[in-house]
């Protein structure tokens, strides 16, 4: 560190000797050389590959080894820990000299650590450790430091109440607090790195304690990915064959389309493929991406890429909110992405087409689709590593459009939920923070469903977040009920005569009908012409018994409930239908408690 004139490593390396750092990295060595630190928290995406130079050849080494071999690889001592190992070292040379130094420590103190081995436990350690620190840096002028390396810290000092944490946990929460903060351990040059995935499964008074600095990993960009693949290795695991012969992409094109994957999941994907004897095609990449893609977050999302021929044309009625969604795609299609939205509210009653509405919407972009469904866990720690995970993923995709379905549900609310320890709060403040964060703007635009607008918090609805809303509503009027029988029994290959079209028109065309009422009784008049063994032949006596044995089983009231909500909610009064443009505000509100009680 700065304070004793050395550092862990020069930041401005030139590239013949070895790869100059970038990203998380450069980030790490400015601030530990800065001297103002002693501990360190390193998060995110740990289980990944890193790049280490030597000479000429480039190779690809887990984290631990990177550290060692790029990061820390002057320093005078690199010690690492953990729970189940205990304390190991660097190099043999570096676990010598503790033991020359830990039999002069038994002789005076009386203990047998050298045949023993050090305690495993960090509450007996930790004293051994600082005096091992003073002795070493007591020996000679040309000292380097010492760097400890803790993983899965999140064991010793798991998020948890202060009521609910055992002796240890607490002993060694004020152990790394009081390094943390000691200036003499950063006089001596002596850092700790705490490495863990989630660094919301650490004790909070930890993450918020000034003398401690934390850094992400995060996925890797294009530029990383495109290094990684022109770095030899696809051609060595393809038994020196060159990319042509195995892939119907060069290593630019593939590093542009494994866009949210690590570089270890990039491997499995390619290694999978070679090794089986199949291509690299546009299938596999596809497939192979979504499949380890909801795998990381453990199928709590759904991706999905753009269907071919699939725009907002197939989507029946919606017009105003066709033509604003329109307006996005070619903003986004334009690359205008400085004036696109950050989040997009799409409110309304169930079963009216909004999942529907932004899967077209999303094809017509040409853009990947993250959906992502309640992914709350009863497990400690588990909410908030999935939510890392995610928000990772997402960052790492873009651009890419994110569909959050009952948006209500999974956001939650700042105040959190009764009995949670604080991992509702702490879930939305997350979400919040990220949705809100501008430089993500064209990267990423968040689209919100529910049926319920009004249980989303305000500080979601605001701009930046999800100022533009956008409602949905059944057809309406005798029109926008035949556009719906048309469009959707063109999908369910149903033909409708001209004598079915005027009888649907005439029974049905003044009720407020949704996409999903249409379909079920277009399914149910094909049923009965198949079970009369007339196929796809449905005349207008089957349409007739649908319509009259179709009773909608939800409730009136709940549905008009959902449907007042959609148009409080909405931000401008063009989306909304003639019947509510110009209503008294004041009025409908009254309307929506009366209904809500």
């Amino acid at each position: 560190m700065t304070t004793t004139g050395t550092e862990i490593v020069s930041t401005e390396t030139s590239a013949n000797q070895r790869l100059p750092l970038r990203g998380w990295a450069l980030e790490l060595a400015r601030r530990w050389n800065s001297g103002t630190y002693s501990l360190f928290i390193l998060h995110g995406n740990i289980f990944d590959v890193f790049p280490v130079q030597t000479g000429a050849a480039l190779s690809y080494v887990p984290l631990k080894a990177f550290l060692a071999r790029r990061i820390f690889a002057e320093r005078e001592f690199l010690l690492f820990y953990d729970i189940g190992d205990g304390l190991t070292f660097g190099s043999g040379e570096m676990q010598k000299r503790f033991f020359e130094w830990l039999e002069i420590y038994d002789q005076v103190e009386r203990t047998n650590f050298r045949v023993q081995g050090p305690p495993k436990d960090l509450i007996r350690l930790a004293p051994l450790l600082r005096r091992f620190f003073l002795r070493m840096t007591e020996e000679g002028k040309d000292w380097r430091g010492i760097t400890l390396i803790i993983d899965f810290p999140e064991k010793l000092v798991p998020a948890a109440e202060e009521a609910g944490a055992s002796v240890d946990e607490r002993m060694n929460l004020v152990t790394l607090l009081k390094w943390a903060a000691s200036p003499e351990l950063r006089k001596m040059d002596v850092g700790v790195l705490l490495v863990t995935e989630s660094a919301a499964e650490l004790h909070a008074d930890l993450l918020q304690n000034p003398h401690v600095a934390q850094v992400r990993i995060d996925l890797p960009d294009a530029e990383e990915r495109l290094r990684f693949l022109q770095s030899g290795w696809g051609e060595a695991m393809a038994g020196g064959k060159a990319f042509a012969e195995w892939s119907d992409f060069s290593a630019k094109e593939l590093a542009s389309r494994t866009a949210g994957l690590n570089l270890l999941r990039i491997q499995h994907l390619l290694a999978e493929a070679v090794h089986n004897g199949s291509r690299v095609t546009a299938e596999v990449v596809g497939n192979g991406k979504k499949r380890l893609i909801e795998e990381y977050c453990q199928g709590l999302v759904r991706f999905k890429d753009p269907k071919p021929g699939v725009s907002l044309d197939l989507v029946a009625t919606h017009a105003a909110a066709k033509a604003k969604l329109r307006e996005l795609a070619w903003l986004i299609t334009n690359q205008k992405t400085e004036v696109l939205e950050r989040g997009v509210l799409v409110p309304g009653r169930v079963g009216v087409g909004k999942s529907f509405l932004i899967d077209c919407f999303a094809s017509e972009c040409g853009l990947p689709v993250m959906e992502i469904a309640e992914f709350r866990s009863k497990w400690v720690g588990d909410t908030e590593r999935q939510q890392m995970r995610i928000l990772m993923t997402v960052r790492a995709l873009g651009p890419v459009i994110v569909v959050v379905d009952e948006a209500d549900a999974v956001f939650g609310s700042r105040e959190g939920g009764d009995g949670d320890s604080g991992v509702s709060g702490r879930i939305f403040a997350a979400f919040a923070a990220h949705i809100g964060d501008s430089s993500l703007r064209g990267r990423e635009l968040w689209v919100a469903m529910t049926s319920r607008p009004d249980l989303l918090a305000i500080d979601m609805k605001r701009q930046g977040r999800f100022g533009l809303c956008v409602p949905l509503f059944p057809a309406q009027g005798p029109d926008e009920v035949m556009q719906l029988f048309v469009t959707i029994a063109g999908v369910k290959k149903v033909k409708l005569d001209e004598q079915s079209l005027s009888y649907l028109r005439g029974v049905v065309g003044n009720r407020p009908l949704t996409g999903s009422d249409v379909e079920a009784i277009l399914i149910r008049a094909k049923e009965r012409a198949v079970l009369s063994r007339r196929d796809d032949d449905v005349q207008q006596t089957d349409l007739a018994e649908a319509v009259e044995s179709f009773i909608d089983p939800l409730d009136p009231r709940l549905l008009a409930m959902q449907e007042l909500a959609a148009v409080l909610a909405c931000s401008d009064r063009r989306y909304l239908p003639e019947s509510y443009k110009n209503a008294d505000r004041g009025l409908l509100r009254d309307e929506f408690e009366k209904v809500k009680s």
